[in-house]
């Protein structure tokens, strides 16, 4: 499978010149939603684990008991649930046009994601990449002709938060980024197979096409909340890209978005269940992203501080993952789906997303 995908990768990546790059494919969600909060489907915005809270709300940051919150890295691949299983018995062993007729039947998704963080009461810093592929066959392009469509979304950078509770009822929180992105979203007509050979014979072309778009933002968070002995009330509000984030690169302006949620914990002394319900980007700045890509639901259930389940509603589709937490090494699964296309159904890409993390 390994040798699979470099050779199919290398196909098409080596073509991609011929046709422009698109950027500003990001939408409200952050760039980066760490595992088990994706699989309480992708809701951060009241709760979130480990280096989430950095991207999702830095107001979350002066809640909990102890003083150093999380430090570790933390890893990730992605791939589709369908294609995964399917290739493994299929796929190895074809050659580059068996692999692309394959492609008209099925599509292909992987990915992976890394961090690297540090995060105290008030203060957090992170590392971090994710980067996902999309593959897909259209027997009949813009043009009436065949073609595969390759998208990808590769996000990289380090964010720097700081919080402060001013009254036991509220917490703010700020966080500067430095990004760098890719968005190409390619679409590459293979009728003629001399000219697929002749282009892969250039790829310096796709080095000077393939560029990062490069900016600094900044995101603000708040938290109001109300602790009970055993039911705990929060909303939260946040702005992400304050004032718009600037990129370089011929990349399009990241805009100034906001968002809200309601969360509600019910717990004891050792264990927790936290329900969510999120809205992004109330103010429809991103208008082309439908509204069911806005509307988040979640629950998450921890059992001593050692086991988790999580499940929830991610972009109309069912989420679902499970955690443990040794004191140095964790571990977990979840499954979720992304709809790729304009409504439910459309493209949608079911999803397994395994994770490691070493830290404390």
């Amino acid at each position: 499978m390994a040798r699979f995908w470099k050779e199919l990768i290398y196909l098409l990546l080596m073509q991609s010149f011929l046709l422009p790059l698109a950027f500003a494919k990001k939408g409200s969600e952050p760039l980066y939603t760490e595992p088990f909060d994706l699989a309480a489907g992708g809701t951060c915005l009241t709760r979130a684990s480990q280096e989430g809270i950095l991207f999702a709300n830095p107001a979350l940051l002066p809640l909990g008991g102890a003083w150093i919150r999380w430090f570790g890295i933390e890893m990730g691949t992605i791939s589709d649930k369908d294609s995964a299983s399917q290739g493994r018995k299929g796929l190895s062993g074809l050659d580059s046009t068996q692999i692309i007729n394959q492609l008209f039947s099925r599509s292909l998704h992987l990915g992976q994601t890394f961090s690297l963080s540090f995060l105290n009461k008030n203060v957090g810093i992170s590392a971090f990449d994710r980067i996902e592929l999309d593959l897909e066959g259209s027997r009949y392009d813009a043009s009436g002709l065949p073609a595969i469509n390759l998208g990808v979304e590769a996000y990289a950078g380090g964010v720097l938060s700081a919080a402060l509770q001013p009254v036991p009822w509220l917490s703010l929180g700020l966080t500067g980024k430095y990004i760098g992105l890719a968005e190409p979203d390619i679409s590459l007509p293979i009728a003629d197979p001399a000219a697929v050979q002749a282009n892969i014979a250039d790829p310096n072309a796709l080095r000077q096409q393939v560029k990062y778009g490069l900016g600094t933002g900044a995101d603000f968070g708040a938290l109001f909340f109300a602790q009970g002995h055993t039911l705990d009330l929060s909303l939260a509000l946040k702005l992400d890209d304050v004032g718009g984030t600037h990129l370089t690169g011929g990349a399009d302006k990241i805009p100034q978005s906001a968002h809200v949620g309601l969360g509600l914990a019910l717990h004891g002394n050792t264990s927790v269940l936290h329900l969510s319900l999120e809205h992004r980007d109330v103010l429809g700045v991103y208008e082309r992203e439908p509204r069911f890509k806005k509307i988040y639901l979640g629950s998450r259930l921890m059992f001593r501080k050692l086991f988790g389940v999580a499940a929830g509603l991610y972009q109309g589709v069912p989420t679902f993952g499970i955690r443990s937490d040794l004191w140095f090494w964790k571990i977990g699964l979840t499954y979720y789906g992304r709809e790729m296309g304009d409504y439910p159904g459309d493209k949608q890409r079911n999803l397994i997303m395994s994770y490691t993390t070493l830290g404390f």
